[in-house]
């Protein structure tokens, strides 16, 4: 397993370079056979890297359980450079090992197991995309549409810093606000003008206003920018709002808010545009229990957790699916130079994964 996670680590996978997504697509693409896929489906992308949808055991009856991992990254092509993989104390550090390279591992060794062992008795389907760190724009309907015929979606995120697998995360949506006010020279007429800065610092006041963070609503202006020059009233301001939410109630709330917004300066002009939204994966009565069960069965002890972050389970557990969420690697430092997994919860959650696979 570790020699698996190595070549995919060295090969690195910055979502923004499609070239070198894409020699990362090549690999995993000659090696899936190895693993017992019966048939691999590249989906070329313009954008992004490639696809891969592979399929186990295809013929069986009933519905397919989904995979569903990506393959790329947040670190920028050349960081491997200054943090090389290495080993240590029981870690493996390398940037991208934790989410989640050594999802795809888990889930390769989980299958490979039980086609060997003559032991699927279900079809499966891997989705290897490679687009969710920037939110999944490319391959949210793929997802979705593969999801609809899935009795079961199991996500290859990485576990809990903890190590409980995650049965809800906050939905998430991203806004743009636009203030447009009126330019006047600030020293010899600044009474003809419109200060959108002032709009905007208003509307800012309201809209922080909007946090309910004992209840996990957070509603963040994240950037701004406004203003043309030192000596005249500003004409526009633009702004990025950030909004996590744990249910969909809360997320339509927020929403139904910035949608209503109006100026409070007479002549003043403001637009609030939603893009980037993630429904909340809300907690489903009962599917933790059963994973439990199963993982209990094989030895293994099942915490669960939530995140505030999102992932391509938020999408299949809005649709209603089934979705187990954090099936992936123990570790820590997601996103950082210090990305790292614990080695020994490889084989356990491929072992936890191929019992779901095999009794669910």
């Amino acid at each position: 397993m570790l020699d698996l996670l190595g070549q995919l680590a060295r090969r690195e996978s910055f979502t923004a370079d499609k070239g070198h997504v894409d020699q990362l697509v090549d690999y995993l693409e000659s090696a899936l056979g190895s693993f017992g896929a019966e048939k691999i489906q590249r989906l070329p992308q313009r954008d992004v890297g490639d696809f891969l949808l592979a399929d186990w055991n295809a013929n069986a009856p009933g519905k397919p359980a989904l995979l569903l991992c990506h393959i790329d990254t947040v670190h920028p092509i050349g960081t491997l450079r200054a943090t090389p993989p290495r080993l240590e104390e029981g870690r493996y550090f390398a940037p991208g090992a934790l989410d989640m390279k050594a999802g795809t591992v888990i889930a390769l060794f989980a299958l490979q197991s039980l086609y060997r062992q003559k032991r699927l008795k279900r079809p499966v389907k891997l989705l290897l995309t490679t687009d969710e760190e920037i939110g999944s724009p490319h391959s949210r309907a793929l997802i979705e549409a593969e999801a609809a015929q899935a009795e079961l979606a199991l996500v290859l995120e990485p576990a809990t810093p903890q190590g409980a697998i995650k049965t809800a995360r906050k939905g998430s949506a991203k806004y743009s606000l636009t203030i447009e006010g009126r330019p006047a020279h600030a020293g010899i007429a600044p009474q003809l003008g419109i200060n959108a800065i002032i709009e905007f610092a208003r509307q800012a006041l309201e809209i922080n206003a909007l946090n309910d963070l004992k209840y996990g609503t957070s509603v963040s202006i994240t950037q701004v920018s406004g203003g043309s020059a030192g000596n005249v009233i500003p004409a526009q301001v633009a702004a990025h709002i950030d909004t996590r939410a744990i249910t969909q109630a809360e997320m339509q709330r927020v929403e139904q808010a910035l949608a209503t917004l109006y100026p409070k300066m007479p002549g003043a002009k403001v637009r609030c545009h939603r893009h980037d939204y993630r429904p909340p994966m809300e907690r489903q009565a009962g599917i933790f229990e059963r994973a439990a069960e199963i993982a209990a069965r094989h030895g293994i002890t099942l915490e669960e957790g939530a995140s505030g972050g999102g992932s391509d389970g938020n999408f299949t557990a809005a649709m209603g699916v089934p979705t187990l969420d954090g099936l992936g690697a123990h570790g820590d430092g997601a996103h950082t130079l210090q990305e790292h997994i614990i080695i020994d919860s490889l084989p356990r959650q491929a072992a936890m994964v191929a019992a779901i696979l095999q009794e669910w």
